[in-house]
């Protein structure tokens, strides 16, 4: 399960309606993400590093293929700038190679799995390269990513160096051309183009739907000390048939089918290797959807352990439920039901932690219009601690360790 990003406040907004698809135990921060996944796999592929090209000559598939690329880059600093021997080069060349073969996702700029925001993890950074590329991506202290957004207006490809949560950014923004989605007026770059930018080629595209052609339109520095946006020294608009014409292109070499893993080629022959930079709380509902659960705390109750992600099963609180009360509902059927109701007040006793004691106070069991009580004896109070709270989505953690995640239908 991913960490929690952050605690909440007592007074924060508690929706009323919530469905429960997910729980497990332990620490969240040790729990699998898609992304710590990949870390795993950038462990194990560093070990066998040196039996990579003999792997790749087994053909044993893109998947292998691309967890070789992950493993060679796990110890790459500055996006390609150093940190690869020639053994590691070698094996990433023929993983590369094996991936641009296999052609992943067909007509990639097509796909909706092309849309969102991408991390660069390498580049090959030739010698035809811009000044200003060579700049910013070779800092590792930085982090960049492009944006591929699609709207009723068009496409757009944006570039984005981040210099840190508590600095700012550098943005530099292009209007895109692809063949399904073409822009109107746009004609295709001519010449090598000019130096701040590096030497370009212009050959065509090796297939169709595989380039986004760009030029460039505007460009800012975004810097938190700043109340005010500073202009890229580049001014896009005065330099005439340079723009018009196009700034670059990329061809998208491959595209995984889960769309998390992308191969591109610019037009200054420069090699890119991304991931989808997908937003925590995204990662962590794809995970729930694909039933990727862990086990109960040891301490779970049996029926819930039983029923867990196998049926329906959503909590009321506040108005559904009465002031002050939640009712969690097991729906085994339309017509079949449990429900247990209780009572919540906040916890005294939690130190300073978001906790919220809860007492239960009946269950039942619903068959159509009946209502049959569930004997209960002893049962003492327990409690959640609030670990994440948003309008969509809740986080708790329960007093016998199971983790709970709720999201508002």
């Amino acid at each position: 399960m991913l960490s929690a990003p952050s605690l909440l406040s007592s007074g924060g907004y508690r929706p009323d309606y919530f469905s429960l698809d997910f729980r497990t135990k332990g620490n969240p921060q040790q729990k699998s993400s898609c992304r710590e996944c990949r870390t795993l796999k950038i462990a194990t592929a560093a070990v066998f590093l040196r039996s990579d090209t003999e792997v790749l000559a087994r053909k044993r598939g893109p998947e292998d293929a691309r967890n070789i690329i992950i493993g060679c880059l796990s110890g790459v600093q500055g996006r390609g700038k150093s940190g690869l021997d020639a053994t590691q080069l070698e094996a990433l060349d023929a993983a590369v190679d094996e991936l641009e073969t296999s052609g992943g996702v067909r007509a990639p700029t097509t796909s909706p799995l092309l849309e969102g925001r991408w991390k660069l993890l390498y580049t090959s950074r030739p010698g035809t390269a811009s000044p200003i590329q060579q700049t910013f991506v070779g800092v590792q202290a930085f982090s960049v990513y492009q944006e591929v957004l699609v709207g009723d207006s068009g496409v757009r490809v944006n570039n984005i160096v981040s210099f840190g949560n508590n600095i700012g950014q550098l943005k530099v923004e292009a209007e895109a051309n692809t063949d399904s989605r073409p822009l109107p007026g746009f004609t295709p770059r001519k010449g090598k183009g000019l130096p701040i930018f590096g030497k370009s080629k212009t050959e065509p595209p090796a297939k169709k739907d595989i380039r986004i052609d760009f030029q460039f339109d505007r460009a800012a520095f975004d810097l938190k000390v700043l109340p005010f946006k500073v202009p890229y020294p580049v001014p896009f608009k005065l330099l005439g048939d340079e723009t018009k014409a196009c700034i670059g292109w990329i061809d998208i070499t491959y595209l995984s089918p889960d769309g998390d893993f992308r191969l591109s080629r610019g037009n200054k022959g420069t090699l890119f290797i991304l991931i989808k930079d997908t937003p925590a709380k995204d990662r962590l509902l794809a995970a729930v959807q694909n039933g990727n659960s862990d086990s109960e705390a040891k301490d779970a109750n049996p029926l819930q352990k039983l029923l867990a992600n196998k049926v329906g099963n959503y909590q009321l609180l506040e108005d559904e439920a009465g002031p002050g009360a939640l009712q969690n509902v097991v729906e085994l059927a339309p017509f079949l039901k449990v429900r247990a109701g209780a009572t919540c007040e906040a916890d005294q006793t939690a130190s300073g932690r978001d906790r919220t004691t809860v007492t239960i106070n009946y269950a039942r069991v619903e068959i159509f219009n009946a209502r049959i009580p569930l004997p209960f004896n002893n049962v003492q109070p327990g409690y959640i601690e609030w670990l994440y709270l948003d309008e969509n989505l809740r986080i708790t953690r329960g007093n016998k360790g199971s983790y709970f995640i709720h999201t508002r239908t």
